[in-house]
């Protein structure tokens, strides 16, 4: 009879007091969905070559105010998955892979905060032994000088660095690319004569069964590269320029040459080129006397900045007295 007494009035307070529960619960639990970044730990004569994500997903419920602060911390990427891969007992190992399943123990989570889901839940994990090794620096250009220049010549120091990475890969490696220095449109009037300070690129390639591998390499300090720009050398050719004869005042002898033009090619700037006329083209016979044949060689007068492309060919000739000619 005392519990059926009132059974009405009794229902509705339970139901108050339960509206009031879940009414005070959802006021004072809190929820976070985030993403945080993961952290592996290793041995100092490892480095990691890969692994299958860098962050996870997670979902946390708990007291409010205590999800409020966790998401605070993720704001100042201070929640961290952190997992180590141990390597003792496994040294002589040079590549080390691991997987790692992920719970609550890898983050710095308060107690009362419950970790309902991860994802990904599993990390794949790829160790190789760190390694140093002595590199050849190659030089990496991109573009071209402006139109109607070149480089004459590039000089650069350090030739050769030490380079740290993975054992495997450092092994069939033999240079380390610097970062590509930018060229386009330079002209003479940006010839440097201090150098450029090139850092290198932080990673070497190598092929293996005809394809390319890159790996992560750490190299300190920088290139210096000093480079020389000057106009383009272009040819010329001049057809049948005829020889002329050097000789004193008053030489006594007549001279036949085999051959009394020849063929020229020359190279040198493009504006010289362009305004050089048929030069001039000699034999010097001023020591020459009969009797002949002589074989001699060609001179060629050219303006500064042009030279032969090729060589000249010697010419033969017949040296006579002015008696000997007129007979």
């Amino acid at each position: 009879e005392t519990l059926s007494n009132n059974l009405g009035a009794k229902l509705m307070a339970l139901v108050m007091a339960l509206a009031l529960w879940l009414f005070a619960t959802g006021k004072y639990t809190g929820e976070l969905s985030c993403t945080v970044p993961i952290e592996v730990s290793f041995s100092e004569g490892y480095m990691l070559l890969d692994q299958s994500s860098t962050a996870v997903n997670i979902k946390l419920t708990g007291p409010k105010s205590s999800i409020d602060y966790v998401s605070d911390l993720v704001g100042e990427r201070k929640i961290i998955a952190r997992c180590g891969v141990p390597v003792e007992g496994r040294e002589s190992e040079e590549v080390i892979e691991e997987r790692v399943i992920l719970d609550k123990r890898n983050f710095n989570l308060p107690s009362e905060v419950t970790l309902d889901m991860i994802r990904p839940k599993n990390v794949k994990l790829l160790l190789v032994r760190r390694e140093t090794k002595t590199l050849t620096v190659a030089l990496q250009k991109r573009g071209e000088p402006m139109p109607g220049y070149m480089i004459t010549r590039e000089f650069f120091f350090p030739f050769d660095v030490q380079v740290t990475g993975p054992a495997n890969i450092l092994k069939d490696a033999t240079a380390i690319k610097t970062i590509p220095i930018d060229i386009s449109n330079i002209t003479p009037e940006q010839n440097r004569t201090f150098p450029w300070q090139v850092p290198l690129e932080q990673r070497v390639v190598i092929s293996r069964n005809d394809k390319a591998t890159a790996a992560p390499v750490e190299c300190e300090g920088m290139i210096n590269v000093w480079l020389d720009i000057a106009e383009e050398l272009v040819s010329k050719n001049f057809e049948k320029v005829g020889i002329k004869l050097l000789e004193p005042p008053g030489f006594p002898y007549n001279i036949e040459l085999e051959q009394k033009s020849v063929n020229l090619k020359v190279k040198g700037p493009k504006s010289v080129l362009d305004k050089l006329a048929v030069p001039d083209v000699y034999i010097n016979v001023s020591d020459l006397k009969p009797p002949g044949p002589y074989k001699q060689p060609l001179i060629c007068k050219l303006p500064p900045m042009v030279e032969l492309d090729g060589k000249l060919p010697e010419i033969h000739l017949d040296i006579t007295t002015e008696e000997v000619a007129k007979k």
